[in-house]
């Protein structure tokens, strides 16, 4: 947090803000995968709509955002990152589309441990036992519903959700976790500018896209919309137009997260955003809703506010300067990053 703390209307705001654009942008999402069968080309047209929208925003606003140049030393340089968010958002997409919107949250829920391992893996650093404790609950709390205390709950572990979603939610998390290393790299190439940042990664994943989309065979897929033998066309249109618009009033909102919220902050709006996601997840699409479920959720809640409240007091405390280096991990820099090109979700 800056030194001098924003009035509590305007973090009230800016939360509230961020948590109903995420909450839209994957409800959207999932009622459109409900019409179509059309995943990886309603993906593209959210990319598309969002870097137009950037585009739009630097004519109309230069001082807001102004369109980089795009150099070979740049276009390098961004590659990875943008490969990385290029197949996260692929694996991001499959796996909404095939487990429920309420559950949407624990499939990717191995996201922070997988994050904490890769970044001790990288920096050498050697976690402590308070993290350790808390990726300890967010990895059980994935694993609760397959694998339920029979003392807690009498339920059976089957049928909660499709195994190939659950692989896709762990490989979704993976490229989230590793995302969180190149980005930092990647910020120092376009100089901070996370619009910037933001507008090369939604550009090229677009392009990036187009082999996956003729492979997938999807242009078929599009054809018989368009013609109105499969899926929703007015669904389709809609949800594109909405998800692209959420998708840049996510980048708007990450950058006001970071000027006005702390990581604690956002990791309890994040936890208030789960519980709603939950609630929408049953009441808009009837998703199941039981022990095993709920305690996923709150396993894996709970955990991420243990790590959260942990580094935020460790920060508190004199440290030495490679240990203060150390990336405060939260779901504030998680769905940033995945907001800079979403999530999506």
């Amino acid at each position: 947090m800056p030194q001098d703390d924003p009035p509590v209307w305007k973090v009230a705001s800016v939360v509230s803000f961020y948590m109903a654009v995420a909450l839209v942008m994957v409800m959207v999402n999932k009622w459109v995968l409900t019409k179509t069968s059309l995943p990886l080309t309603f993906l593209f047209l959210q990319l598309s709509i969002a870097v137009l929208l950037l585009l739009l925003s630097s004519l109309s606003s230069p001082t807001l955002f102004h369109i980089p140049r795009l150099c070979r030393k740049t276009l390098l340089a961004l590659a990875p990152l943008c490969l990385v968010n290029l197949i996260g958002l692929i694996f991001n997409i499959y796996c909404l589309q095939l487990v429920d919107a309420s559950y949407f949250q624990v499939a990717r829920g191995l996201t922070l441990p997988i994050t904490v391992l890769l970044t001790s893996f990288t920096s050498g650093e050697k976690p402590t036992n308070q993290i350790l404790i808390s990726c300890f609950f967010v990895t059980y709390g994935f694993t609760y519903s397959f694998i339920p205390l029979p003392w807690i709950s009498n339920e059976k572990a089957v049928e909660e959700t499709p195994m190939l979603g659950m692989l896709l939610g762990m490989a979704c998390a993976m490229m989230i976790a590793i995302h969180a290393i190149l980005v930092k790299n990647a910020l120092k190439v376009v100089d901070g500018k996370m619009l910037d940042l933001a507008y090369w990664q939604n550009l090229l994943s677009a392009i990036g896209l187009i082999p996956f989309i003729l492979l997938s065979g999807e242009i078929g897929g599009v054809e018989r919309l368009i013609k109105g033998e499969e899926g929703d066309l007015r669904a389709f249109i809609i949800g594109s137009g909405v998800t692209g618009i959420v998708g840049f009033l996510i980048c708007i909102a990450g950058l006001l997260s970071i000027k006005v919220t702390s990581p604690v902050t956002h990791m309890f709006s994040a936890a208030v955003r789960s519980v709603l996601q939950t609630i929408l997840g049953v009441y808009l699409f009837h998703d199941v809703f039981n022990t095993n479920r709920i305690m996923s959720i709150i396993l894996i809640i709970l955990g991420g506010l243990l790590y959260t409240w942990h580094k935020a007091r460790s920060q508190v405390k004199p440290t030495p300067p490679d240990v203060a280096k150390e990336p405060l991990l939260s779901d504030q820099t998680i769905d940033l990053e995945k907001g800079l090109s979403e999530e999506r979700s």
